[in-house]
């Protein structure tokens, strides 16, 4: 019975990727929440902005989101890298 990390390596890598597309989101949809100018000259011409029910993330979580995909990503490549050195390893004892 063969075991091998490749599938959990590639798992590792993927979940890394997911977390930091969501970071990224999270940080994106942060700063693209509209600036209120403090100009009170054009009160006459106000229109009233309703704000999304979307819940204000924080850049800390994003940027913790961020670090773990950094770490899970580190950990999956070097699983990976590994396997393979480990591969190489047993080639050159069967040869």
């Amino acid at each position: 019975m063969a075991v091998s990390v490749i599938q959990s390596g590639h798992q590792l890598i993927d979940q890394s990727s997911k977390m930091a597309e969501e970071a990224a989101r999270d940080v994106n949809l942060t700063s693209s929440l509209p600036q209120v100018e403090n100009d009170k000259s054009l009160n006459f011409n106000k229109v009233e902005f309703k704000a999304p029910a979307v819940p204000d993330p924080s850049y800390v979580d994003s940027m913790v989101k961020l670090s773990q995909a950094t770490q899970y990503s580190k950990v999956g490549t070097n699983m990976l890298q590994r396997d393979q050195e480990m591969i190489g390893t047993l080639l050159d004892i069967h040869v």
